[in-house]
């Protein structure tokens, strides 16, 4: 079997430098082995789970089917029983730990104690800096375009401006719905990238089947990003919101019709099963690397 040897993968141990986007409401075991399977990092997001019993629950499903390496996006607030999903996170071998509020540095002790990795979600290079003087292992570029709470710097230009200036491994995140975009990515200075809009529209995943239709219709057009559904910057299909009036609290079964995606809806055709989508995107990605190693001649 093909192998993808970047940063990412010898330093979490899998196969291919792909994450499966940890989406509130989406991503649960299912769509979490189904990418551990296809040799990438499955991710499950912790506010999906209203008590620490129901995460428990989850994580006892995942190491029923799978024994790879899997990751979780923390919110490290007082919103959260943060320290004992850290605690159960760590007693189920979580290896990738993904910081989006809070201090990162509350969780580094512990991780590395176990033998795992922090990274944090940033949308600037202040933001990357600041991660960094915290002691996370790698950053999170949530950039332009990408599914859920993002920033207003494309992949194109944050990807490569994290490494120059902050120098720690970066993932690149935000309309990454291909190999061919994985590669773009990995040819700015990418470590990994992550891809959740395409795996939205996949058998494995919890959204309905009318956000999955939703997704398949979209364009890049049918996305609005705004800050009047959570308090910050986020990614909705358009039609989805029209309605919209007061903020869910959270754990409300309301969110469930607040549809959050990326442009690279542009790229969603079909619902799939996640192992195909994987399988395609590593193959694409190997025959584009291939078709730019032969553009290049000499004399």
């Amino acid at each position: 079997m093909v192998k993808i040897d970047t940063e990412f993968t010898g330093m979490i141990g899998v196969d291919y430098p792909i994450i499966g986007a940890p989406m509130f409401l989406i991503s649960y075991e299912e769509l979490v082995v189904a990418v551990a399977e296809a040799g990438g990092l499955g991710a499950i997001p912790l506010p999906n789970f209203k008590t620490v019993e129901d995460l428990k629950y989850t994580l006892g499903k995942i190491r029923e089917k799978t024994d790879k390496p899997i990751g979780v996006n923390i919110h490290v607030s007082g919103k959260f029983e943060w320290e004992d999903q850290l605690a159960l996170c760590l007693d189920y071998g979580v290896k990738f730990f993904i910081t989006s509020l809070g201090d990162p540095k509350l969780i580094l002790d512990d991780v590395h104690a176990h033998g795992g990795r922090v990274f944090a979600d940033v949308i600037s290079v202040e933001q990357g800096l600041r991660a960094r003087e915290r002691g996370v292992d790698g950053l999170i570029a949530v950039a332009s375009g990408a599914g859920g709470h993002c920033g207003t710097t494309p992949t194109t230009v944050l990807v490569p401006y994290l490494k120059s200036k902050v120098k720690l491994p970066v993932v690149a995140a935000g309309g990454i719905s291909t190999g061919a975009q994985m590669a773009s990515a990995m040819a700015l200075g990418a470590c990994a990238v992550i891809t959740g809009t395409r795996l939205i529209a996949t058998h494995e995943s919890r959204a309905n089947q009318a956000y999955k239709e939703a997704v398949m219709a979209a364009g890049p057009d049918d996305i609005v990003c705004t800050d009047k559904i959570t308090g910050n910057p986020c990614t909705w299909l358009a039609k989805s919101i029209e309605d919209f009036t007061t903020r869910p609290e959270l754990g409300s079964k309301k969110w469930k019709d607040l549809w959050s995606a990326g442009q690279s809806v542009a790229q969603v055709e079909e619902i799939r099963p996640v192992g195909e989508v994987i399988g395609e995107m590593v193959q694409e990605y190997l025959e584009v690397c291939q078709t730019l190693s032969g553009s290049v001649s000499t004399g």
